[in-house]
């Protein structure tokens, strides 16, 4: 993780926040907890700082499904249940906690970068001064 923090705008506070939530649209609507930060994404695209946050939401929820989808053939196995399920609450806690601890930081005004799947906003591109 990068050393010192990148603080995010208080007018985009906020919405930094209710991005990082986004990402539990998923337990309520399906298929939003991809959906909604996409369209997050696309209307905010030109905001470096939210478009990326988005970007981690639908990472994250795509890699949860993935590790979740994957897992599942371990439970055929009959032997190794137990470790499956073990494996799917950690999966769940994390899936839930990261959004939460992100929505915190950000109305706070710190960059979360969500660990394994987390994106860095590119620096914003200033124009030459004359």
């Amino acid at each position: 993780m990068d050393p010192t923090p990148l603080a995010i705008e208080p007018t985009e506070r906020g919405m930094a926040a209710v991005t990082h939530l986004s990402g539990l649209a998923g337990y309520i609507i399906p298929f939003g907890g991809v959906l909604v930060p996409i369209i997050i994404w696309m209307v905010k695209k030109d905001s470096a700082v939210i478009s990326s946050i988005a970007k981690q939401a639908v990472l994250l929820n795509c890699v949860v499904f993935l590790l979740f989808v994957g897992s599942f053939v371990l439970w055929l196995t009959i032997i190794l249940i137990p470790v499956v399920i073990l494996f799917w609450v950690a999966l769940g806690l994390a899936a839930v906690a990261l959004p939460i601890i992100g929505a915190i930081r950000a109305s706070d005004g710190t960059y979360y970068r969500y660990p394994v799947v987390g994106i860095v906003p590119p620096p914003a591109i200033q124009a030459p001064s004359q």
